[in-house]
């Protein structure tokens, strides 16, 4: 039988990215944990849509060669390459539509602003208008400062409101409720295998069960014949689950570019789409260089194309595993994607343009704000 410690330390490896991401920041705001809700369920969309990529793929492929088994680079490139434009077309839809609901909040938000500061001045000017004697007058002007100040904090209210809305916090969520279903579908059937079955026996002799292998004891495979199947699945789930955060970071990066620049694109001539294009190729150059990416268009889309080339690398560099021993090269290829794009990703929030402007500057304002209003209580 597989131990317990075992299982729960393999447990703690596969999804300790994503629980940690869960428990220290996101379960805080309940906006961030509606969206790793949906971002999960953007993975499932996307894994269902792979599925049947690769059932059609197989189909065409038996009906051509009339046999039932495809070529191990065939299955590979047939497995990983569908998988890999459905991950990114999900994602991209996903952020696309979080931008307009992003839109609907901003505007319902800024409309409660305006009917609140609104309402806060036409009171002011009632009890200013009402006065008739200076104690009147005295007492209109407290109203009028009551007003202000009631608006201030509905001003304040909405910008704390807006201020959770930001790109950062929302894009790690989504990547986190992104890797968590990503995580399971990569290591819950293992692990539900392993830790399902007991050891059987009858009359104190062994007969049968315990764990995947129906024999009992721990699984090992020949792709990793030094660690359990467990710990090697492990690895895998964590890296992966590391990537698919800093790759919805990226992809929220990009989409956001973009969508700032498609006004000015639009009415861009052909000359300028060519140099577009060029630019973007450069821009992709500068970031599979690891030299960061511009806050430009060009930037975002080779953000996104960056993003669909790890993410077809990760999965290629896991074919050794269908060899002898194989995990000896696949792991540290892996971990080698890991920190190629973490070192991407530090040069990304390095140069401070992960924010859009907006958003920066809001936030900025909110800070001195703030430290206003603490030295404004400091002085009274």
């Amino acid at each position: 039988m597989t131990s317990p410690s075992l299982i729960f330390g393999s447990i703690l490896l596969a999804f300790s990215p994503s629980f940690s991401l869960l428990l220290l920041l996101i379960f805080q705001k309940p906006q961030l944990v509606i969206l790793a809700v949906c971002s999960a369920f953007a993975y499932l969309i996307s894994a269902l849509l792979s599925s049947v990529f690769w059932l059609i793929i197989s189909s065409i492929d038996n009906a051509i060669n009339n046999s039932d088994s495809m070529s191990s680079i065939g299955t590979l490139l047939g497995i990983a390459i569908p998988s890999v434009l459905c991950q990114m077309i999900i994602r991209c839809v996903f952020i696309s539509g979080y931008f307009k609901v992003e839109n609907v909040i901003r505007k319902s938000v800024t409309k409660h602003e305006e009917e609140t500061l609104a309402a806060a001045t036409s009171n002011g000017a009632s009890s200013n208008s009402s006065t008739t004697n200076e104690s009147s007058v005295r007492n209109g002007s407290v109203n009028g400062n009551t007003a202000n100040n009631s608006g201030d904090d509905a001003h304040a209210e909405t910008n704390a409101l807006q201020l959770q809305l930001n790109d950062l916090s929302c894009s790690l969520a989504s990547g986190c409720g992104y890797a968590l279903l990503h995580s399971l579908f990569l290591y819950g059937t293992l692990l539900a295998s392993e830790s399902g079955e007991a050891n059987s026996y009858n009359d104190g002799v062994y007969a049968g069960g315990g764990g995947s292998t129906g024999h009992g004891g721990t699984l090992y495979q020949d792709s990793c014949s030094g660690i359990p199947s467990l710990i090697n699945g492990a690895i895998i789930a964590c890296l992966f689950s590391i990537l698919d955060v800093m790759w919805m970071m990226l992809c929220f990066f990009g989409m956001r570019r973009r969508s700032m620049m498609s006004s000015s694109s639009l009415s861009n001539n052909n000359n300028m789409s060519a140099r577009a294009e060029g630019s973007i190729f450069q821009a992709l150059i500068s970031g599979l260089t690891c030299q960061g990416f511009n806050d430009t268009s060009s930037g975002g889309s080779a953000a996104i194309l960056f993003v669909g080339i790890t993410h077809l690398l990760a999965s290629l560099v896991l074919a050794p595993n269908g060899s002898e021993n194989g995990c000896k090269i696949s792991l540290p290829c892996l971990g080698g994607v890991v920190v190629y794009v973490g070192i991407l990703f530090r040069r990304v929030t390095k140069k401070g343009n992960f924010l859009p402007e907006d958003q920066r500057r809001r936030i900025q304002g909110m800070q001195l704000g703030l430290r206003n209003v603490d030295q404004s209580h400091h002085v009274e």
